[in-house]
């Protein structure tokens, strides 16, 4: 069985019509609305960067059964590939969201965290990667003529790069950051 937790109203709307028999919660990994001990793991995707986790792993803990697990994830362009290292230094140039931090705290009551690379890559349209780009939450809330200028330094690496120039389908390189930790005895 699965139960998701979600604090914004727009995104427990698009699951419970893209997966309308999974039970959907309003909540935080603050202020998770399960009882104690009553689930066996705790997956929390490109989210762990935005929760208070002095406030967020005792209620983690609070919710799971002995032993329970805790999974984060979080899918990194890979920027070994030259075009997209240039993308990462435009986007940041206009204003991306950190870094995400490549060994999250975590700490009691959990084990030492384990961490497991996937590496994987998502093919879309030359137009796809740059509606990627404008779907980022930071690039919509730029003013908008930081966020043109974005998309059009986005649009000028597509067309001029020698590994992307007249390439109808685009793969961008990704990895997948999976870590998992287990709840201890205290």
């Amino acid at each position: 069985d699965v139960v998701a937790v979600e604090s914004s109203a727009g995104m427990r709307d698009q699951l419970a019509r893209t997966l309308p028999d999974v039970a959907l919660l309003e909540g935080t990994a603050e202020s998770i609305p399960l009882p104690d001990d009553s689930v066996d793991a705790v997956l929390v995707a490109q989210a762990w960067h935005w929760v208070d986790p002095v406030r967020a792993l005792p209620e983690v803990a609070r919710v799971l059964t002995p032993g329970g697990r805790l999974g984060l994830v979080w899918n990194i362009r890979d920027e070994r590939e030259d075009w997209v290292a240039q993308l990462g230094r435009t986007m940041h140039r206009h204003g991306e969201e950190a870094d995400v931090d490549p060994a999250p705290a975590v700490g009691r009551p959990f084990a030492p965290l384990q961490r497991h690379d996937v590496e994987w890559g998502y093919h879309l349209s030359r137009a796809a990667l740059v509606d990627l780009v404008a779907s980022r939450s930071y690039v919509i809330t730029l003013p908008e003529p930081q966020r043109t200028a974005l998309l059009a330094d986005v649009r000028e690496l597509v067309n001029a790069h020698p590994a992307l120039a007249g390439a109808g389908e685009i793969v961008v390189p990704y990895v997948t950051w999976c870590y998992r930790t287990d709840l201890v005895a205290a």
